[in-house]
Order: structure tokens, then C-alpha cells, then sequence
């Protein structure tokens, strides 16, 4: 690109979270604008992707970075500075590349880019480099900082256990957890029945049928907008290392219960956990016990099949994990029907999925040329019939993933990345196995 040809470019910004600190869309907006004005260009487009982590998500998988390469009609994309497009450094040179194809340059404010050369290229390699180095530098403040907190036993914050409570340090500043006298019993009874050899599911039912509380709220007594207990929520109890008075050493709650490690705990100098006694309510000897049973189930602990709820087989087989590169189960989550990761555990409400993935199909496809005649009339044909839905679908899909999203969030467009086969192309379903598409 050279800087003395541009005379349209776009502008992109994006923000993970907002905080005092942190430099707002508007900011960097106004600041790309300020540059553009400087240099006379015309800016053609606004593009944000506002929330998005550029750790966590790939320009490409972003929905303001798409619709900027889907837009076109610039010579240059202004940004405000490298990590606001990538913090790893393989996704900013394949952002570059995408641009490149596009006949197009990057530009950063306030990172003196000038890609003409091949110095300048070196150079804006060198600033992704230390972005990603940077990424990794507050991953390790916030490992080190939560390692002190806990050292001196008091509360990191994030999702705190069932059956606990955050309150006041009695001896200093910060917070620290105590017993839950309300929910203390049912979680200790729930462990004890487990240690006793009942199942995770039967567990979950008795839970369910003597209405005890849910996590998450204060109160015991159910409320018309209560739901059940499910399974996993149980099961991912029955493996926290408090129950023997024991901190998890990674913050945040794992993926897959089953997956995550329930000795990966904070240890003392001489490599022996750290227990707190006074948070336990069984002992070291007794929690590996639990997880020797838990573990010795192959197979999930899941209701009786005359007792499970059907599910539509529309996408059986269809969708795939983006994470986990994995076809997605069909099931249900407290008897609502819905698609689920079966190792990382992430899942996606059909009722929103399935009336939205029809509706892409027939807006986008519709037309398209099917067994002598359309899409859309083929769909009409076969009515409410789901197997033979699916295999219209099949025709011209050539990839379906789902990536995680943020817990409690309602339904979100850019968690489905949805691709269509080339238009002509006929159509056709890959029985081998899901693919990643980048």
C-alpha cells in the first residue's frame, strides 16, 4: 500500500470491555477520523466490534471485521492501534493478508505503520509481537495477584461455590468465604449421597423433589421462574476441590467438569495442598474418593431413555463444536431441547437456533436449484418433516459452528458461523466429520 495513493479508507475499532482506563470506541473513532481528516482521505465506512476479546476471537469470527471486508470500496483500513485488531500475532498477518487481498493497507494511529517496504511490514510484525507479549504479561498479573489473595486466605472473587458465602474480612481488608448455614446442608447431604454410591442424576432428581435452592440466590423457597436442577450443574459441585476446603489454582469455572482437574490447587512450598479446614466439609482421603467414583462412570449419568425427553433431528450431526472441532449432541437442558458440546459442555437453545438457521436458509438459499427445482420449493414440499429438512439443509451447507458465548446471555447471532456452499455448486454433505473453517 502506499499512503500517497489512498483516497477512501474505512475505520475499525474494537474494545473487549469497558473500564476506566480503557480508551472507548468513541475515543478511538474519533481519533481514526482526526487521522483520516489530516490526510484528506474519505472514510467510507465505521466498523466496532464492541465486547469482542481480540484474544479470544479471531478477526475473521468478529462481526464488524467481517462486514469491513464484506463492505470493500477503501485503499486503507484505519485503526487506532495494532492490538485493537489482534493480540496474537498469526491472526494480525492473516487480518493483513485478508487486506492485501482486498487491494487494501493498514494504517494504526497512534503505532507509525507504513507498509510499503518491507522494514515497515517487519516492523508492524514486531508490534503484534509485543501485543501478544503484552496479553500474556496481564494473564500472568492477574494469576499472580489471585495467588496472593489466596495466600492470605482471603476471597479472589469470581463465581463463588454452592453451599458458601463472600463476606467482610474479620481480620484485614478484602473479603473471604464462610459456610452457607442455608444451602450448607444440602450441599453436605448431596456429597455424602454421592461418597454413598448414588448416581449424579439421582442426586439432581432429589434435589429437585425436595425443592432445595438453587445456586445463585439467596433465597430457598421457590418462585414461579424457578427451574430444576440438571445434571451438570450437580456434577460440576460434586468436583470443586472446596469441598475439602481446597482453592482451585486456575480462576474461573472449567469447561467440562470432568475435564478439569480437581487437584489443580493451590500448594504450599513443599508441593501439599493448602486446605482450609474451616471451609471443608469432608476430608482430603474423602474428596479423592468422590472423584475416583465420579471418574470410574464411563459413560453420563443421564435420565432412563423411557423417561427422556425427544428432541428434533433436524441438526443431528450438523453443527460442530468451534473449540472443540467436534459434532454437537442434540438433548435437553431443563426440558428445553438444545445443542451441546460432549466435551467442553458449551450449549446453544434450539429454540432460537433452529427458527434462525430456517430463516438464513430460505432468505439466502431459497433460490437456489435443487433436484430440478428450488430450495425453497423443496421446503415447502416437505413440510414439518425434519429428517428430510435436514437433508435440505445439507445440500448447501458447508460448515456450521457453534462458538461459546457469554453464560445468560440470550440468543447471539455471531456465536453461529455459518457458511454456504459456492452458488451452482449442486450441493452435497460431508459424512466424514466436522472441519474447522477459517
Amino acid at each position: 500500500m502506499n499512503v500517497n495513493k489512498v483516497r477512501r479508507c474505512a475505520l475499525y475499532a474494537r474494545l473487549s470491555i469497558t473500564k476506566e482506563e480503557s480508551v472507548s470506541i468513541i475515543r478511538q473513532l474519533d481519533s481514526c477520523r482526526r487521522y483520516a481528516e489530516a490526510r484528506g482521505w474519505e472514510v467510507v465506512g465505521e466498523f466496532i466490534d464492541d465486547g469482542v476479546s481480540a484474544t479470544a476471537n479471531r478477526p475473521e469470527d468478529r462481526k464488524g471485521w467481517t462486514a469491513l471486508l464484506a463492505a470493500g470500496g477503501f485503499d486503507a483500513v484505519v485503526i487506532w492501534k495494532v492490538d485493537r485488531l489482534a493480540r496474537r500475532v498469526l491472526d494480525f498477518l492473516h487480518a493483513a493478508e485478508m487486506l492485501q487481498q482486498c487491494s487494501a493497507g493498514l494504517v494504526a494511529v497512534e503505532d507509525p505503520i507504513d507498509m510499503t517496504s518491507p522494514q515497515g511490514r517487519a516492523f508492524a510484525v514486531m508490534l503484534a509481537v509485543f501485543g501478544e507479549m503484552e496479553a500474556e504479561a496481564i494473564r500472568a498479573r492477574v494469576r499472580s495477584a489471585r495467588a496472593h489473595l489466596i495466600k492470605d486466605g482471603r476471597w479472589a472473587g469470581g463465581g463463588i461455590p454452592y453451599g458458601y458465602l463472600s463476606a467482610a474480612n474479620p481480620d484485614g481488608p478484602g473479603r473471604v468465604l464462610v459456610k452457607d448455614p442455608e444451602r450448607l446442608q444440602w450441599l453436605t447431604k448431596a456429597v455424602m449421597m454421592a461418597l454413598n454410591g448414588a448416581t449424579v442424576y439421582g442426586i439432581t432428581k432429589w434435589l429437585t423433589d425436595e425443592g432445595a435452592p438453587l445456586p445463585g440466590g439467596r433465597s430457598s423457597k421457590r418462585t414461579p421462574g424457578n427451574v430444576e436442577w440438571n445434571y451438570h450443574t450437580v456434577n460440576r459441585l460434586l468436583r470443586n476441590p472446596i469441598l475439602a476446603g481446597m482453592m482451585p489454582r486456575n480462576p474461573g469455572r472449567g469447561r467440562n467438569a470432568k475435564d478439569v482437574d480437581p487437584f489443580a490447587v493451590v500448594r504450599d512450598e513443599r508441593g501439599l495442598p493448602v486446605i482450609n479446614k474451616s471451609l471443608a466439609v469432608i476430608t482430603l482421603d474423602e474428596f479423592t474418593a468422590l472423584q475416583d467414583i465420579l471418574n470410574s462412570r464411563e459413560s453420563p449419568q443421564v435420565r432412563k431413555r423411557r423417561s427422556r425427553e425427544t428432541t428434533s433431528p433436524f441438526l443431528s450431526r450438523v453443527a460442530s463444536c468451534d473449540t472443540c472441532d467436534v459434532y454437537m449432541c442434540r438433548g435437553t437442558n431443563q426440558k428445553r431441547p438444545v445443542l451441546y458440546c460432549p466435551k467442553c459442555k458449551q450449549t446453544l437453545s434450539r429454540a432460537t437456533l433452529d427458527p434462525y438457521l430456517v430463516k438464513r436458509l430460505l432468505a439466502e438459499r431459497g433460490g437456489e436449484p435443487l433436484a430440478g427445482v428450488t430450495v425453497q420449493d423443496s421446503w415447502d414440499t416437505v413440510g414439518a418433516d425434519d429428517l428430510a429438512r435436514r437433508e435440505i439443509l445439507l445440500t448447501q451447507l458447508e460448515s456450521l459452528r457453534i462458538r461459546r458465548g457469554v453464560v445468560g446471555r440470550y440468543f447471539d447471532e455471531e456465536r453461529v458461523l455459518l457458511r454456504w456452499l459456492p452458488a451452482g455448486s449442486g450441493g452435497h454433505s460431508d459424512p466424514a466429520g466436522p472441519s474447522k473453517a477459517r
